[in-house]
């Protein structure tokens, strides 16, 4: 590893081994800084700190920074560039055999590490990473998946393109051994990449060091219900890229309601393997920025990005996070479309705040959600939500109310009753059709599962016992001054 990149004379061109170089290391900064959290005043371990991209701009918040990096034309460089800051030390040395003491660092940042090591030298550097930091300490990674990003023509290669969820295999089975563990607080593609040259395969992943968590029934519902072989069943029924209720049928109808124009930002809460994103971003020319709970269906949803046409591709970024923890910045969407998701969210007023924070004035708000219709619904309905499903539903009318208190106007509201039925007696006859095939590729359990599933939803929303919502609301165009 140290022969090639001593090959290499310590630049911008080099490090990146782009012919773009100066123009992504420019635009890429400040995008992956962004993701970081709060530095500032913060011991951090800087892996692979090359020539100092990345030292300068954290040295300057943090209160220290501890910069490695293996090859020492690169490290003398870094110092070269960076000797008038003095709370930095520089070190070169190999990150395999790097050792300091627990809880050394609040912080340990690496940008295109992790891809020149073995999977068994990753898992080694991520358990020491785990005993440097703090607790609460972060962790965050950079690295190209899937396949080579530059295009500058090399004889050799050492680079490991390894999909997205070896990378988080390896922090879970790195952490099994500790007092806690290593949780995934946010992952999702760079958009200077996506944008500049339609690659969505440069990878980034925050996570924390946490206490072990336990795993509530929820989690372990979605986890179940969100994992690669699950979503891959409900893609045979939904449809391709699809996994709820009418698939594209349905997303054509709800899109068309949400007076699209190109170059509108939209967020897609809940996006799953990018259905809706897109579809949206092929016919209505918007840029869809992508958030979902489930590593396995981001993951996908990048995989498949990557095989979209080149103006289609350009305009999607996903990422994977919890909505109720991350935040954006105010005003930043034109839209917010959601189908399917705000039911497992408890807290939705706080949920509601902050989509109206992020919304510019006079956006749009748009969700398809499950409803209550009645408050004598059936064991075997209160079963399946409470206990099954774990969801948190709401009739129509509470949901309004709380939209309301976020600050939302022009709320409407609709209950697409017969459009579910339409779509599930749709769905059931498909499945019904291709029993053999489908028992035959998954299991005779799973099409059970599937089958009583679709079902039981079919005859409790022909019973009257819930609804399926549909809700527009609208930012006002401008605050009150009293509210400024």
């Amino acid at each position: 590893m140290k022969s090639y990149w001593q090959e290499y004379s310590p630049s911008i061109e080099s490090m990146m081994l782009s012919q773009d170089a100066t123009y992504l290391a420019e635009n890429e900064q400040n995008e992956i800084l962004s993701y970081l959290p709060n530095y500032s005043g913060k011991k951090v371990l800087e892996l692979g700190a090359g020539i100092g991209r990345f030292t300068s701009k954290l040295a300057t918040m943090a209160a220290h920074v501890t910069a490695v990096d293996f090859t020492q034309q690169y490290i003398d460089e870094n110092q070269k560039q960076n000797q008038h800051l003095s709370n930095i030390t520089f070190k070169c040395d190999d990150v395999t055999m790097l050792d300091f003491p627990a809880g050394s660092f609040d912080v340990v940042f690496s940008n295109w590490l992790f891809m020149y090591l073995s999977d068994e030298e990753v898992s080694t550097t991520f358990s020491k990473i785990y005993d440097w930091l703090t607790p609460g300490g972060y962790f965050f990674l950079r690295e190209s998946c899937y396949h080579k990003s530059g295009n500058v023509k090399y004889t050799e290669n050492p680079t490991l393109y390894r999909a997205p969820l070896d990378y988080l295999q390896m922090l879970r089975v790195s952490s099994r051994d500790k007092p806690g563990c290593y949780k995934i607080i946010r992952a999702k593609n760079i958009l200077v990449y996506i944008q500049h040259n339609g690659n969505p395969n440069q990878l980034c992943f925050l996570v924390q060091q946490m206490e072990n968590e336990e795993s509530t029934p929820l989690k372990q519902h979605l986890e179940s219900v969100f994992a690669i072989n699950s979503f891959t069943a409900l893609e045979r029924v939904f449809g391709y890229n699809w996994c709820s209720t009418g698939g594209e049928l349905s997303h054509r109808d709800f899109s068309a309601r949400l007076g699209l124009r190109p170059g509108q930002r939209v967020l897609d809460v809940g996006c799953g393997t990018g259905g809706a994103a897109t579809f949206m971003a092929r016919h209505y020319g918007v840029h869809v920025h992508g958030v979902d709970l489930s590593s396995d269906m981001i993951f996908k949803a990048i995989e498949r990005q990557g095989k979209l046409e080149s103006r289609v591709k350009r305009r999607i970024q996903f990422e994977m996070s919890s909505i109720m923890e991350v935040d954006y910045e105010d005003g930043i969407y034109d839209v917010i479309y959601s189908k399917g998701t705000i039911l497992y969210i408890k807290d939705k007023q706080e949920l509601f705040k902050k989509f109206y924070r992020w919304l510019r004035p006079g956006g749009t708000l748009f969700i398809v959600d499950h409803c209550y219709t009645t408050s004598q619904l059936s064991p075997d309905l209160l079963n399946y939500i409470q206990n099954i499903r774990h969801q948190c539903l709401l009739t129509i009318e509470s949901f309004v109310a709380q939209l309301k208190a976020a600050g939302f106007e022009d709320v409407k509201t609709q209950n697409l009753r017969e459009d579910f039925i339409k779509y599930k007696e749709m769905e059931l006859n498909f499945l019904t059709s291709t029993r053999e095939a489908f028992i035959q590729e998954f299991s005779q359990n799973e099409f059970n599962k599937m089958f009583s599933g679709l079902s039981a939803s079919n005859r409790w929303i022909k019973e009257g016992q819930f609804a399926w919502g549909a809700f527009t609301a609208h930012k006002r165009f401008r605050e009150d001054l009293n509210n400024k």
